[in-house]
């Protein structure tokens, strides 16, 4: 039931947390920093929402409290720029979910990451750490230190919503995905094509959360299709059929090739579209493609 359970509430976090596509203002505080994939995590809000945000990690550290324009990317992270430093801080509050209790910390999922809060085996035992076990989800009050964060105190709160989730793939059928050593089997519609994988792969998923603790996929990419391999292309429709997309990006033009099994949908030449496609087999092939009144497929 836990196991389940972790999907379900983590679907809150996301649901709170989405920002629209178009550049917006944030605010927040830096509560991790991953210098390999070039991201930040902020706490935005009050409540502490997570968010993602792909910027220059060397730019800020710990408890700086941040602002600048972001604009939300198809994975659910956010690319930011014209970031400013407004003060720095050394406590903050953080919703997220528990993902794994261990003996002196917690393995927590916010914003599309995954972080780390210190506890002591007093805290552990006493009213701060309120019991939080795995897929619990809780607003963290949290002190910000070099060593990273430390817990300070943590409310329950209720879960609703989907999510966005990483972790190793252990079978392709069914569709089982190890999250924190969690097995999760995920129902594949029968609609849908998966794309090559191989039981190890590091994968990311997009999941519906349903009644009864089910879960259907909604989308997933290989880690091997990450940044070196993905290509991203905005600009205007010159060419179009079932099997293949060509895009004048201004700069260059682009043909991505329909996904093994999968029929495209013909668009008229002049229209505005993104698109994001990896190399597979030496060929360029659609893996998102969103139309400018928001379409997407």
């Amino acid at each position: 039931m836990k196991r389940t359970a972790l999907l379900a509430v983590a679907a809150f976090l996301l649901a709170a947390g989405s920002a629209t596509a178009a550049p917006t203002a944030i605010k927040g505080v830096v509560v991790a920093k991953h210098a390999r994939k070039g991201t930040v995590v902020l706490a935005t809000g009050r409540k502490g929402l997570g968010v993602t945000v792909r910027i220059a990690t060397g730019k800020v550290r710990l408890g700086d409290r941040v602002k600048m324009v972001a604009t939300r990317l198809h994975d659910g992270t956010m690319r930011g720029s014209h970031l400013r430093v407004l003060s720095h801080v050394t406590k903050t509050k953080l919703r997220a979910v528990v993902v794994k209790r261990l003996a002196h910390s917690l393995r927590v999922a916010s914003g599309h990451s995954l972080l780390t809060i210190h506890t002591s085996r007093r805290a552990l035992a006493s009213h701060h750490d309120s019991g939080m076990q795995q897929g619990d989800i809780g607003e963290f009050e949290v002190e910000i230190g070099h060593d990273g964060l430390a817990e300070d105190g943590v409310t329950a709160v209720s879960p609703s919503g989907t999510v966005q989730i990483e972790g190793r793939l252990v079978s392709v059928s069914p569709l089982v995905v190890s999250i924190e050593g969690l097995p999760i089997e995920i129902t594949v519609p029968s609609e849908m094509t998966l794309p090559p994988l191989t039981p190890g792969d590091e994968v990311e998923l997009v999941v519906q959360a349903g009644t009864g603790n089910t879960f259907t996929l909604v989308s997933i990419q290989s880690g091997d299709n990450e940044d070196e391999n993905e290509v991203e292309a905005k600009g205007t429709v010159t060419d179009s059929t079932t099997s293949s997309i060509t895009i004048d990006t201004g700069d260059a033009t682009l043909t991505f090739a329909a996904p093994a099994g999968v029929t495209l949908p013909v668009l008229p030449a002049g229209t505005s579209v993104e698109a994001r496609g990896v190399t597979i087999n030496g060929v360029l092939t659609l893996t998102r493609l969103r139309t400018d009144d928001g379409g997407d497929g």
